[in-house]
């Protein structure tokens, strides 16, 4: 069957499509193969400072006859981070017609991203002529079943779930942790509402290591239902690192998550720090590329 081909409507964040994306990643995170585009990492996606708004509507839906969304294509906040297929079915024919759409608007140069547990899909790029080339990245899993003991020095304290952040401070703790400099310019009124929305859906794990009101890490973990949770972001900002407060606010934020139903949580990350603390492999993800001739 060939499946209709609608696209991200306008340039807005969280858009009136927005509930049936995040329903059919919700489904889409069983599938291992898709691990890597866990749902959380779109709603930290249009959540992020620094997204392309104007390239939303590149993002592309693949319908079935009964206007389900099957099949997406998907760019992370830059949209120089592309492309992402991620599917619900198997369908080699659905497959195909995503990665011809992808070439068809590439042009000579076309890069898919593709998650090393994904045979379907790599079966396909091979038929297709691409290459697998560099890893992009890795997805590491923690068992939440495991003991996640932290300790940290008495001076700092960890906020509890009730917590409600201060806007300022919690851009300060985002930028001072990805070692931003200055002062930066203040969020915009409708990106703080973007998160007021977001907290209020209660899905999203907030922990802050806190001394003397300033936060000083922080880590954000994304839960509704289901297995898996997804972290997004950790920071420490530099004054404080070496504290232990990144691991006291990662297993904080996964512990209120396994509370909630989680079975596991998630990171795309190849840091060291992960599997120190009890991170391990659970797929890798590739860049598959295929270079077209200019005539």
């Amino acid at each position: 069957m060939k499946y209709i081909i609608e696209h991200y409507k306008n340039c807005k964040r969280f858009n009136e499509q927005y509930e049936e994306i995040y329903r059919f990643l919700l489904e889409a995170q069983k599938m291992e193969y898709n691990e890597h585009f866990h749902w959380g990492r779109f709603e930290w996606m249009n959540l992020h400072s620094m997204l392309d708004e104007d390239k939303l509507t590149q993002i592309t839906m693949f319908k079935n006859d009964n206007d389900k969304i099957v099949g997406m294509l998907f760019y992370d906040t830059s949209y120089d981070d592309r492309t992402y297929i991620i599917y619900t079915v198997p369908d080699k024919e659905l497959l195909n017609q995503m990665v011809d759409t992808i070439c068809e608007r590439e042009g000579h140069r076309a890069v898919i991203k593709v998650n090393s547990k994904d045979t379907v899909l790599c079966e396909i790029l091979q038929e297709k002529q691409f290459v697998k080339k560099c890893k992009d990245v890795s997805v590491l899993e923690l068992d939440l079943s495991k003991e996640m003991e932290y300790k940290i020095p008495e001076k700092y304290t960890l906020t509890p779930k009730s917590f409600v952040a201060d806007n300022w401070k919690y851009q300060l703790v985002i930028h001072k942790g990805f070692d931003g400099e200055d002062i930066p310019d203040k969020w915009s009124d409708e990106l703080f509402g973007y998160f007021a929305r977001t907290i209020s859906k209660g899905i999203v794990i907030q922990t802050f290591a806190i001394e003397k009101e300033e936060y000083c890490a922080h880590c954000g973990l994304w839960y509704s239902e289901g297995d898996t949770s997804y972290i997004e972001p950790v920071v420490t900002v530099p004054k404080d690192r070496g504290q232990g407060l990144a691991k006291a606010v990662v297993f904080e934020s996964c512990s209120r998550a396994r509370s909630k139903g989680a079975k596991r949580a998630i990171v795309l990350s190849d840091q060291a720090f992960y599997y120190k603390i009890g991170f391990e492999c659970s797929s890798e993800v590739y860049c598959w590329e295929k270079m077209e001739e200019i005539q």
